[in-house]
């Protein structure tokens, strides 16, 4: 159901006349991370408002084609769309920077030198109305009411036209898509090359060392060169981003996959939380331990629980109960530990349990002389590490809760080679480190929460 909400803008240096200036946001789709979702924006430009219910409609279409592509469509309840509708003076947008229209964000075509490309020329006032409404967002569209095909994306934007013939009578935003792989996904365009590393275009043409590699020979992944510099690559002849009514390759949807990863978390809420103390169940002494999660459809999320050490093998649910009898001393501290990774089918990610993985610590104890649990503290580690296969350094970055942590990096014979103190973010140098396997360790307090085998 659709909920309205305003912001009224709090920006300092804007005109009289636009103080107190309140905007409509529209929830187009509502995820259950809530804000804590990928947060995609639309923006109208060069709708009139006897044209803004239309835009609304358009908006519910372009969500709703998003959620009919892979991988959009199975990461749904991490994605959420608002639509912020704002009326223009006049309709569409201007056929040339030199001949703009009176619209909200100064979008014309003919940007950067290309006839069929849209852009705002006044990326203040699109910021004025991002900051006022949606700031946390992470991709933005701009549609442009305009019957001339035309669209761009990049850095976390896409402007384009509701241009409705040609490739969009099958899917009506089919190019959407297209652009919202440049603009989240960092991906180049397959049927050009920009001369820049993306995640599909390299220069690097050994099919053991591209960045695809897990890839190459899977659904026709291989390592083709552009017709326009045979010394750069793609990984596919026939991916979304070289022509439009194709779907992504495996190589573009991982990257895309990737990102939805670092933006979105799998844990939104676990039980108990912090309490004093919370009771045994009184007819086997046991508590139990649960997690509520952001699950892809089909669920590839993989949980993992360790107490004390102990790794539970068998138990992969979302919950776990521990009963108090089989514990050997019941009135100590425990740790208990759970761990969620994405196991997607669309990753073939070296390391990658060691990159994305999010965990739910709880420290509790039995008190002495009642059957209540005491819950010590409870708290959500989001653990996310950079530069794997590491070089010259490894990056650690463990969400803030107030409390330090020490990374270790250990050898397999289980010396410490080098170690770093932090709340949020440990850098450990390791460009003097021999090439091989270690294995990295957090701990707080003594206490061991995290531990994954690196490669460098």
């Amino acid at each position: 159901m659709k909920r309205l909400f305003y912001a009224f803008v709090l920006l300092m240096g804007i005109s009289a006349s636009m103080r107190g200036q309140q905007y409509t946001v529209d929830e187009i789709h509502q995820s259950k991370a809530g804000r804590n979702g990928l947060n995609i924006v639309i923006l109208s430009e060069g709708y009139t408002e006897s044209q803004l219910k239309r835009f609304h409609r358009e908006s519910v279409e372009m969500a709703d084609s998003f959620f009919r592509h892979t991988p959009w469509k199975e990461y749904k309840e991490y994605i959420n769309f608002y639509a912020v509708p704002i009326a223009s003076n006049v309709s569409g947008a201007g056929l040339t920077p030199e001949n703009p229209v009176d619209n909200v964000y100064g979008v014309t075509f003919g940007a950067y030198g290309v006839d069929r490309m849209p852009w705002p020329s006044n990326m203040s006032k699109v910021y004025q109305v991002l900051n006022a409404t949606i700031p946390d967002h992470d991709m933005v569209i701009i549609l442009v009411n305009m019957n001339k095909y035309g669209g761009g994306g990049g850095n976390g934007f896409v402007c384009l036209s509701n241009f409705k013939s040609g490739y969009w009578v099958n899917d009506y935003f089919q190019t959407i898509i297209h652009e919202a792989g440049h603009a989240l996904g960092d991906l180049a365009d397959e049927y050009w090359y920009d001369g820049r590393e993306r995640p599909n275009q390299t220069r690097t043409s050994n099919p053991e060392r591209v960045k695809w590699k897990n890839w190459i020979g899977k659904d026709k992944v291989g390592v083709y060169p552009y017709e326009e510099d045979n010394t750069w690559y793609r990984p596919h002849q026939n991916c979304l981003m070289r022509y439009l009514g194709k779907r992504y390759c495996d190589v573009c949807r991982e990257a895309l996959v990737e990102e939805i990863h670092k933006k979105v978390k799998p844990i939104i809420g676990y039980a108990p939380d912090n309490k004093k103390s919370v009771y045994a169940n009184v007819e086997d002494d046991s508590i139990t331990f649960s997690l509520e999660l952001l699950k892809p459809k089909p669920n590839s999320l993989y949980v993992s629980w360790k107490l004390d050490g102990k790794v539970f093998e068998d138990e992969h649910e979302d919950s776990l109960t521990i009963q108090f009898d089989s514990l050997e001393t019941p009135t100590k501290l425990h740790l208990l530990t759970a761990s969620v990774e994405d196991r997607s089918k669309y990753l073939l990610v070296d390391n990658h349990s060691s990159i994305h993985v999010s965990t739910i610590t709880w420290r509790f104890k039995r008190e002495a002389d009642t059957n209540a649990i005491e819950v010590v503290s409870s708290s959500k580690d989001d653990i996310t590490l950079s530069s794997i296969p590491f070089t010259d350094h490894l990056t650690v970055r463990v969400a803030e809760d107030g409390q330090t942590f020490t990374a270790q990096l250990c050898d397999l014979s289980g010396r410490v080679v080098v170690a770093r103190d932090a709340v949020t973010e440990a850098v450990l140098p390791t460009a003097t480190l021999p090439d091989g396997v270690y294995v990295l360790r957090l701990l707080r307090k003594g206490e061991m929460f995290y531990s994954r085998k690196v490669t460098k």
